[in-house]
């Protein structure tokens, strides 16, 4: 071996070490703060753990069986449905809607993507409560300028269908943000050249953005969607600040319910086993959104 091959191979070594070095933090933080507690979630949920009689530590799967003859439990599936349907759907519309907009101007009015990307760095408590003092009479502006003409506002927290509406729009409000900048993203990476072969050939705008755009866009579509249906698992702050939960039960997503079981039922392991099924879900529909992702790509 020539010395030139040597420094070659010593620099290669040198080169994976350094790329080793730099992964090694990320596969600890990974390790520490994700497969560790996932790890602890998975082992209490086989358990009997309760906060309040202890553990005799008999591992089994009756904390999953009792899932299935669990009619709060089916009836708070109902609720994070219904939350996550409508919620998801007006996220990505919205945020496709202002995209389009946006990608004809944001060359000259890049301002427009800043303000429109304000709702999504507020915290969601903070967006909980503005719209809970929204949506209370007695605190809400909207309520006080219908007043002025004495015309009475509903109050939408006090109904079924009120409440999940609110809980929808807040949501909404918050996070359309996040479609609007990837769907933005993938408008600005579509050659011109495509829209103006289209005109060439006699299409108006919308058959160009219907037969030429949207198909492009639909990866992009699949992945908003994805992200979007993920994080709609996790209602809890705007359900815990606006709601509690009510009127009644109606909107207890899973996750709520899972809250109510671990800290206010005392019943960990049961609660570990909702939050295990709600990560089994979430991972299996991931999946497939990610192969037809692929097949779309393809």
């Amino acid at each position: 071996m020539t010395a030139k091959s040597t420094k070659q191979v010593s620099a290669t070594a040198d080169l994976e070490r350094g790329y080793r070095n730099m992964v090694l933090p990320a596969v600890l933080a990974v390790g520490i703060f994700a497969i560790v507690p996932l790890a602890g979630m998975l082992a209490l949920s086989v358990s009997d753990y309760h906060l309040l009689r202890g553990t005799n530590w008999e591992f089994g799967f009756k904390n999953f069986v009792r899932l299935v003859s669990d009619k709060r439990l089916m009836g708070s599936v109902y609720a994070m449905a219904v939350l996550s349907f409508f919620g998801v759907t007006a996220q990505v519309l919205i945020g496709a809607a202002i995209a389009v907009g946006l990608s004809k101007i944001v060359g000259r009015w890049r301002l427009g993507r800043v303000l429109f990307l304000l709702p999504y760095a507020v915290p969601h408590v903070a967006v909980a409560l503005i719209w809970l003092s929204l949506f209370t009479p007695t605190l809400s502006p909207i309520n006080a300028f219908f007043d002025l003409f004495g015309v009475t506002v509903p109050s939408f927290l006090t109904t079924q269908n009120g409440a999940l509406f609110a809980i929808v729009l807040a949501d909404t409000w918050t996070n359309f943000p996040f479609a609007m900048l990837i769907i933005l993203a993938a408008l600005q990476g579509i050659s011109p050249d495509l829209e103006e072969a289209a005109a060439l050939d006699g299409a108006t705008r919308i058959q160009t953005f219907f037969y030429v755009t949207l198909p492009l866009l639909i990866p992009a579509f699949l992945l908003v969607t994805l992200f979007r249906f993920i994080d709609s698992l996790k209602h809890f702050p705007m359900i815990f600040v606006m709601t509690k939960g009510g009127p009644g039960r109606s909107t207890q997503a899973t996750n709520y319910y899972g809250y109510i079981q671990t800290f206010q039922n005392s019943n960990v392991a049961y609660g570990a086993a909702i939050a295990v099924t709600l990560f089994i879900v979430a991972a299996i529909i991931s999946f497939y959104v990610a192969k037809l992702n692929q097949r779309v790509t393809s």
